[in-house]
């Protein structure tokens, strides 16, 4: 099994719900085959106590601000002799489009992200690098797709250079370095999903690229209000916002054990 793979069944083992669903079978096994009642019916309610939190706006948010609000939105473009030189935007998943002659279709958070960069160089009149590889065997490149997207639905008009190799973030970094670094480029705009943003920021400095960041794609408009009967609501919209929070968490503990930097 290639290493990709086993990264991804890690991902959803240790994140919402699955290992909250693991918490919970553990507890039950304890309770009903040990006999371990006091430890087993704990574990249980400690699994069903986070599912529940994690599903509210109030838990939701509480895991969310600490990487959506690490870096700001840029309000207006760089300017000065170290002014970025490119634009970069990071692919955020596809999905399928039947019917039609290339069916592959940028999902959302992509969708998202190609707005925010596509802005950008217009004010900017910067080269876009897309970075994303392919998604299966014999289907054309992330980056393919969304350069496609760029000139189709946004209308740009400015050079663009395609990554198609990466297939994650750590690849999306290293790959993107190369390219820039064989146009002679030092300094970009980073554009990904403010979630995203802390580890996407992580790896491409790790790679010795200096990035201005352009978060977007925001999950969550404002803070919940404690005082509001709504915010206390489970709802399955918040559970997999949480998933992706911690996915985030795992993903830059995984930069940390990479990059030898466990001195938290």
């Amino acid at each position: 099994m290639l290493a990709v793979d086993l990264l991804v069944i890690a991902s959803a083992l240790l994140q919402p719900p699955g290992v909250l669903l693991i918490l919970l079978g553990v507890g039950l096994l304890l309770d009903w085959w040990a006999a371990w009642h006091w430890l087993g019916r704990s574990l249980a309610g400690i699994a069903l106590l986070i599912l529940y939190a994690s599903s509210t706006p109030l838990g939701c948010y509480a895991l969310l601000a600490p990487l959506e609000n690490r870096y700001p939105p840029l309000t207006q473009p760089w300017n000065g002799p170290n002014r970025p030189e490119a634009i970069v935007v990071l692919g955020g998943g596809e999905v399928m489009d039947p019917g039609q002659s290339s069916p592959e279709m940028a999902n959302a958070r992509t969708l998202m992200r190609l707005q925010a960069a596509a802005a950008l160089a217009k004010a900017t009149d910067l080269p876009v690098i897309p970075s994303g590889g392919a998604p299966r065997y014999g289907a054309p490149s992330e980056a393919a797709t969304m350069a496609k997207l760029l000139r189709r639905s946004f209308g740009l008009k400015n050079p663009i250079w395609c990554e198609g190799k990466s297939y994650n973030t750590a690849a999306n970094a290293k790959d993107s370095a190369l390219l820039l670094s064989q146009r002679g480029i030092q300094r970009i705009y980073l554009v990904t999903s403010a979630l995203h943003m802390p580890r996407a920021m992580a790896w491409f400095t790790h790679e010795g690229v200096q990035a201005v960041p352009v978060p977007c794609d925001y999950r969550l408009a404002s803070k919940p209000s404690k005082s509001r009967w709504q915010s206390w609501l489970p709802r399955a919209i918040y559970e997999e916002i949480s998933s992706e929070v911690i996915h985030e968490y795992l993903g830059l503990l995984w930069f940390r054990i990479q990059t030898h930097q466990l001195d938290f």
